[in-house]
């Protein structure tokens, strides 16, 4: 058996003629090429950079924390609210990695996140611990018996815009239709007003969206009303927000329909939790990188490492915060289909097919 480490990789090879390949790499090119794999998959940032806002560095402190522990959780809820608190408490504040003043109102701060994703665990709140969806929105804003669609090509009044700084903010890969001719011609309106998320689905396949979500911005008296409806692999939640601008009561919906999403989709992070799990379909280093990409989104895996390497599949070993089973249920949300196991996989825990 020929065992090589590399750089934290484990690789596991069963003896094999000379000329045994794997997705036409040579034992040795193999090799060679799961180091450059190293190279070309970031690994998740060891810091979470917040800009904030705020009179003091108190506050800069507390808003920067609950922006943090948000964009790490993936949604609001009033278990993350309270434990921003309680950390907010103490005297160490090791989580805090620094605190720049980069204006007379503004600060960058930057937190440890392998210090906050532990206090989510050891607080049993709730965290999204699948991949972001990129959620494609179709945005319909009425002005005087008028519906404008928006998209990339117009927008109105900085909804688009408020809407793309929130999704920085919470590192939602949020989708914005052009709403070019193509558009105008597939999408009616009265559609996006209605919440028909079923009539969206053929004119958003050009953009290979994970789902749809649909916003209708209205007057009301002297204020905006924002109703959303977002659909992602089954689940359908709405949202309805009033304010005083169409771009605030945009992003505040989003946010209501995401917190909602998040909630339906999350779960307890435990410790010490690993689980060996092979995939087939993995025929190249093409389908190993993008395999190892897919996994490195999720919140549920903070390590990935090659176990074993067999023709055509491969067995990872995951670090993740989620008993075996958990993980078994939040890969195949993520499109994961279950699979055989093929020759040389009995220790596995499970199996999948690695095909989106």
């Amino acid at each position: 058996m020929l065992c090589c480490a590399l750089s934290g990789f484990r690789v596991v090879m069963e003896e094999r003629p000379a000329l045994f390949r794997v997705g036409g790499f040579p034992g040795f090119a193999l090799v060679l090429a799961l180091g450059l794999l190293l190279l070309t998959v970031p690994a998740r940032a060891a810091l979470i950079e917040q800009m904030v806002d705020a009179a003091g560095e108190e506050e800069a402190i507390a808003t920067g924390l609950g922006d943090a522990l948000v964009r790490l959780a993936g949604f609001r809820s009033p278990e993350l609210s309270e434990l921003a608190g309680t950390m907010l408490e103490d005297a160490d504040r090791s989580w805090l990695r620094s605190l720049e003043r980069r204006g007379p109102e503004r600060f960058l701060l930057a937190f440890d996140r392998a210090r906050l994703r532990a206090a989510l665990q050891d607080a049993a709140v709730p965290v999204w611990v699948g991949s972001r969806p990129a959620l494609l929105v179709w945005v319909v804003l009425e002005r005087e018996d008028r519906r404008l669609l928006l998209g990339s090509g117009m927008d109105q009044e900085a909804v688009l815009t408020s809407l793309r700084e929130w999704a920085a903010r919470r590192d939602v890969p949020l989708l914005f239709p052009l709403a070019d001719l193509e558009d105008r011609r597939q999408v009616h309106t009265a559609d996006v007003v209605g919440g028909v998320t079923e009539a969206l689905v053929g004119p958003s396949r050009r953009y290979d969206p994970d789902g749809l979500m649909l916003l209708h911005l209205f007057q009301r008296g002297d204020r905006v009303r924002a109703r959303a409806w977002l659909s992602h692999r089954g689940h359908e939640v709405q949202s309805d927000v009033t304010a005083d601008s169409a771009a605030v009561a945009a992003m505040e919906a989003t946010a209501e329909g995401f917190d909602q999403l998040g909630a339906r989709l999350a779960r307890v992070l435990v410790e010490d939790a690993s689980a060996k799990v092979g995939f087939s379909g993995v025929a190249s280093m093409a389908d190993l990188q993008s395999l190892r990409a897919r996994l490195a989104a999720l919140e549920a895996v903070q390590s990935v490492q090659i176990h074993r390497l067999l023709p055509g599949a491969a067995v990872l070993a995951l670090d993740t915060g989620l008993e075996p089973g958990a993980l078994a249920e939040v890969l195949a949300g993520e499109g994961f289909a279950a699979s055989d196991a093929p020759g040389g996989g009995s220790d596995v825990d499970f199996w999948f097919r690695s095909v989106r």
